[in-house]
């Protein structure tokens, strides 16, 4: 009977040692990830050139991408897609 004990002693070790390896790669995984890249980013400041007249209706962003949805003076409306770096128009879509 003491023998089981012991060879159960062992394996109860073992096994907590493989856990606390496991737990330890989890958790500078964890901290790895979260330091990042290291290289602040800084503010982008851009001017965004909409149509004269053009009344914007809703909008949307992206890492790269500015939407507005609106619409011109004549009625018609449209969605504008702005890159987000540069401020140049990337699409200017007629929605019917």
């Amino acid at each position: 009977m003491e023998r089981v004990r012991r060879k159960l002693a062992r394996l109860m070790v073992i096994s907590i040692g493989i856990m606390l390896v496991g737990l330890m790669a989890v958790l500078g995984a964890v901290v790895y990830k979260s330091a990042g890249s290291g290289t602040p980013r800084g503010t982008v400041e851009a001017v965004l050139d909409l149509p004269d007249g053009f009344s914007v209706s809703d909008t949307a962003v992206s890492d790269t991408r500015i939407l507005f949805l609106g619409d011109m003076p004549g009625g018609e409306a449209r969605v504008l897609v702005f890159d987000a770096h540069t401020g140049e128009l990337v699409a200017n879509h007629r929605v019917q």
